[in-house]
């Protein structure tokens, strides 16, 4: 801007700021991109979030199991061998006394080891539709699995998706 004399003046132009104890501080271009890869990464993160919303393999299980709760299982459970619900009934015995990390992935783990199980035991009725029409079989074939695996997912009904997703067998499939 020109003053009277013909000098310039700074005035700085009104962009984005924050508020800082209530004063408003203008953010300079690095605090912008700053900002917005923070506000990029959150959003992925709770894709991943999405994404994650598979249930877990079994040895994925043990794996994240043994991370979480290495401490609370040398001090607890040394000795148990980890295979035929072992593991899970020596956690359960000491659940009190593990630590919130081990404590908040055993439930996650257990959750999602349920989940996995629960569609494994109703794929046949909650499917029975979709695999008579996509698959021209009964739910007891042995090559169901195939079958759902060679169907793209927008094909099968959202239940049927969602419960063969919990079973697993589409990601184990996968890595084949």
């Amino acid at each position: 801007m020109q003053s009277g004399e013909g000098r310039l003046e700074y005035q700085p132009v009104k962009g984005p700021a924050v508020k800082n104890a209530g004063e408003e501080v203008p953010m300079n271009g690095f605090a912008i991109r700053l900002w917005s890869c923070i506000f990029v990464m959150l959003l992925m993160a709770g894709g991943a979030v999405v994404a994650a919303a598979e249930t877990m393999s079994y040895a994925d299980a043990v794996e994240q199991l043994a991370i979480a709760c290495r401490a609370d299982l040398a001090k607890y459970c040394r000795g148990v061998e980890f295979g035929g619900g072992k593991l899970k009934g020596c956690l359960d015995a000491n659940a009190a006394r593990v630590s919130p990390q081990c404590q908040q992935t055993r439930m996650t783990v257990y959750a999602s080891i349920a989940r996995r199980a629960q569609a494994q035991r109703t794929i046949g009725d909650i499917c029975d539709a979709d695999i008579a029409r996509l698959c021209g079989t009964s739910h007891a074939d042995a090559h169901l699995v195939e079958c759902l695996v060679s169907i793209s997912p927008v094909a099968i009904s959202p239940a049927c998706n969602q419960v063969f997703t919990d079973t697993g067998w589409r990601t184990e499939r996968a890595q084949q």
